[in-house]
């Protein structure tokens, strides 16, 4: 684990043209205030010790750096920083001696291999990468080598490059360096993976060549290939976080601490610009459903490296949608390939190939499922339990357990729009029971915490009415009780149990369009609607753009938010427009009118649906929620474009979000610059 302490946002003093923090600079969301004393109360809260990152951390005033330093040292022992290298002077040298702290360096090359972190012109980019490699030279006769990240591009790792940039590791070599960690270029965008990135075939090539530079070199160790190959071994408990499962919504290596003190994720995720906060809990439905998902639908079934890859870093999953697997795929299974050969050489069994595996596979598939993680290292040979009942071998009538995330987009909107959507929840309970008591619906399926169920009775009975809980409601959504007159609660409890969803519905009221649609889709064995009900509204075989009233907007059920009760067969259903206005009215009458406008307003919000994988991700200005759905033979997306966005909704690149605040950033212009 990782503590990342971010004080000034991804704020950089230089524009690499393949960053992939440059979505953030790209929606405005690049730079913030921050308060020492509270990000040494959140690192403390992480568990520390921490290492100061950006963007570019030395733009730090010197005083609050020392600050840090101190603490750090005083606190831990010892702290870490990640840098450029381009702004270390005698004062941070002395800094680093003084309070221990290891120095990572971002680096690609000397000269012209350095081109793309650039800075204004060639000529300051230059005299940048001369600074960087001097002050490299520097901590390691002054200090301690630094470690370095090297990310292989089209101009450092080129064929014609390569030799270059290996003389240059046998200089890192005698200079004492002993860590280099080679990343392949994730791409941002089509732009940057056309004019920067190799092809699969370079990329192997590259790695490959470093495997056999590895054998003349006394210090550096190249941290991807070792990793790798211990991974094949099953030694892979001290192995860096793309070889282990990475929840995006919550990831467990990088525990990021921003400027505010807020938590905060690894962002090689944040492909809309936008830094959430941390999800309440792990989960890890990526790696469930890539173990299931065909190997031509972008998952990994099948693969005998799954137990050493999973899937790869989500940050460079196809498409950039992290339920994907990494697009580098072919790269790392050729190099396992090629790793594996040689430990069969060195008569070693790699655990691709050794009857164990399955059951290991089985071990893993188990800990996900019940929300937890592991090392392959620490994982039992025996095996387990449900051998063989885990999973289907080839995937059939694979379905997600159900789960529910959410994640806000930052702690100010948190703090302001959670407990409205508790409030929105427990209105519409009492809702629920009023439209019952007043003849609206024959009877409601109400959704309440455990601990308004008994609020809930008492509602019921003070109308007359029976609340009858329902047995086995699904995981993490709440207790579901039918209110209703003592006959029909009964017979809704006895459907509920006989499993007659036909029945259910009659029972509950739907309109006779949405219980005919209801049918077809469980006919279908769909669970999910969303995607049907918005048929009408496609743009292309796989997106609809939904505009609709936002009495009829059902995206945000997975929150508990639920006007109707009910999913409508489809987005311009208007006998269910005309119930979900009278629900907003009844609410109105009964002194809920500022509960009743935050549900307005939430359901009026631009939101963006999709699903892949048996994944569906709903997006929109203030929250992000995650939650199973129905497997598709591809991605499917839904955009709703509502009414308004949330006036503190956040910056970002898809049309849930606000607009940034100019077309061009200043960061996004000095791109401009590297690409000339």
């Amino acid at each position: 684990m990782t503590v990342e302490l971010r004080p000034l946002g991804v704020a950089c003093n230089i524009a690499c043209g393949y960053c992939y923090q440059n979505p953030q600079r790209e929606a405005g969301n690049f730079r913030q205030p921050y308060d020492l004393e509270r990000m040494k109360a959140a690192a403390e809260r992480e568990g520390g010790p921490f290492t100061l990152f950006g963007g570019e951390p030395l733009l730090l005033p010197l005083a609050d750096l020392e600050e840090l330093f101190r603490w750090g040292h005083e606190k831990y022992g010892s702290s870490g920083i990640q840098t450029n290298g381009v702004l270390i002077g005698d004062e941070h040298v002395a800094l680093f001696k003084k309070y221990n702290v290891e120095v990572g360096v971002s680096v690609d090359g000397p000269g012209e291999l350095n081109d793309l972190r650039w800075h204004v012109s060639l000529e300051r980019t230059r005299r940048n990468t001369g600074l960087t490699l001097a002050n490299i030279e520097r901590l390691c006769r002054e200090h301690r080598p630094p470690g370095l990240i090297i990310t292989l591009h089209r101009r450092n790792a080129d064929a014609d490059a390569l030799p270059r940039l290996h003389e240059w590791m046998r200089w890192l070599d005698g200079l004492g360096v002993c860590s280099v960690r080679l990343h392949l270029l994730e791409s941002e965008s089509e732009f940057v993976r056309k004019s920067y990135g190799l092809s699969d075939e370079e990329n192997v090539r590259a790695l490959l060549s470093f495997a056999e530079l590895q054998h003349e070199l006394k210090n550096v160790r190249f941290d991807a290939l070792d990793e790798m190959e211990r991974g094949l071994l099953g030694h892979d408990q001290n192995t860096s976080c793309v070889w282990h499962a990475c929840d995006p919504y919550t990831t467990q290596a990088v525990r990021g601490v921003e400027g505010s003190g807020r938590s905060s994720n690894c962002g090689r995720t944040n492909k809309d610009g936008v830094d959430f906060m941390k999800a309440e809990r792990h989960g890890f439905e990526r790696y469930l459903a890539l173990y299931q998902t065909p190997q031509e639908h972008g998952g990994c079934r099948g693969c005998r490296f799954f137990l050493m890859c999973k899937g790869q870093c989500p940050g460079t999953a196809v498409g950039g949608d992290w339920r994907n697997r990494s697009e580098l795929c072919g790269v790392w299974k050729r190099v396992f390939i090629h790793l594996e050969k040689r430990l069969i050489l060195r008569d070693q069994t790699p655990l691709s190939i050794h009857p164990v595996r399955r059951r290991l596979e089985r071990h893993l598939i188990n800990r996900w499922s019940r929300g937890g993680n592991s090392t392959i290292h620490s994982l039992p040979w025996a095996p387990p339990a449900n051998d063989g009942k885990a999973t289907d071998a080839d995937g059939s009538g694979f379905r997600l357990p159900p789960f529910v995330r959410q994640a806000f987009v930052g702690e100010a909107q948190r703090a302001v729009w959670s407990p409205r959507i508790e409030a929105v929840r427990s209105a519409l309970s009492r809702l629920g029971v009023l439209a019952a008591a007043r003849g609206m619906v024959p009877l409601s399926l109400v959704n309440a915490s455990p601990r308004e169920v008994f609020a809930i009775h008492n509602a019921a009975a003070a109308h007359g009415l029976h609340a009858r809980l329902l047995p086995s409601p699904e995981s993490g959504r709440g207790e579901l009780l039918a209110v209703g007159g003592e006959a029909e609660s009964a017979d809704y409890l006895r459907a509920w149990e006989a499993g007659d969803a036909d029945s259910l519905d009659v029972l509950a009221g739907l309109p006779v369009c949405c219980r005919r649609a209801a049918a077809e889709s469980r006919l279908a064995g769909r669970l999910d609607l969303v995607w049907d009900s918005a048929a009408r509204w496609r743009v292309s075989e796989r997106e609809s753009d939904v505009r609709c009233a936002p009495a009829l907007n059902f995206l945000l059920r997975p929150l508990g938010i639920d006007l109707l009760g009910y999913r409508p067969c489809s987005f311009d259903c208007e006998e269910s427009e005309r119930l979900g206005f009278a629900r907003l009215a009844l609410g109105r009458e009964t002194e809920l009118t500022e509960v009743m406008d935050w549900l307005e307003a939430m359901l009026g919000w631009p939101a963006e649906w999709s699903a892949l994988h048996g994944i569906a991700e709903l997006k929109t200005g203030i929250v992000k929620v995650v939650y199973d759905t129905d497997l598709t033979d591809g991605k499917v997306t839904v955009r709703y474009h509502g009414r308004a966005l949330a006036p503190d909704a956040a910056r970002g690149l898809s049309f849930a979000y606000r607009r940034p605040k100019s077309e061009c950033s200043p960061d996004t212009g000095r791109r401009e610059g590297a690409r000339a």
